[in-house]
C-alpha cells in the first residue's frame, strides 16, 4: 500500500482527530472510531463493535503507545489490546474499556 504523505496525515487528523491523552500524561491527535461487527451463528447472529483510534505511525513511537497502554478517551480509560499497521503511515490501535480488558481472558 501507497504511504500517505504527512500532508495528507495532517489533514486527515485535523478534520476528524481529536487529541487523546495515555494515562502517562502523553498526547496524541487521534480519530476514535467504531467497526460493526456481525457473526452468523446457529441460532441467529452476534452483533457488537469494535473501537478503535487511527493514529500517526510515528506517534507509537513518540507517545509510548503499545498493547497495554491506557488511553483516556471522553474520561474512560481503555486499554489497547491490538495494533494494525497497513503501512499506510496510520496505524489502527483497538481497544476496550480498561474495566473489561480480562473479559474475554476470563474465559
Amino acid at each position: 500500500m501507497r504511504a500517505f504523505s504527512n500532508g495528507q496525515q495532517d489533514t486527515f487528523l485535523n478534520a476528524f482527530g481529536q487529541l487523546i491523552q495515555t494515562s502517562t500524561g502523553s498526547t496524541f491527535t487521534g480519530i476514535v472510531e467504531v467497526l460493526p461487527v456481525s457473526i452468523e451463528a446457529a441460532g441467529g447472529f452476534i452483533e457488537s463493535t469494535e473501537t478503535y483510534v487511527t493514529m500517526r505511525k510515528d506517534d507509537l513511537i513518540n507517545a509510548d503507545v503499545a498493547i497495554g497502554t491506557v488511553l483516556i478517551i471522553d474520561g474512560v480509560n481503555q486499554t489497547i489490546y491490538n495494533i494494525e499497521d497497513d503501512r499506510s503511515g496510520m496505524v489502527n490501535c483497538y481497544f476496550r474499556t480498561s474495566a473489561g480488558a480480562s473479559f474475554a481472558e476470563d474465559y
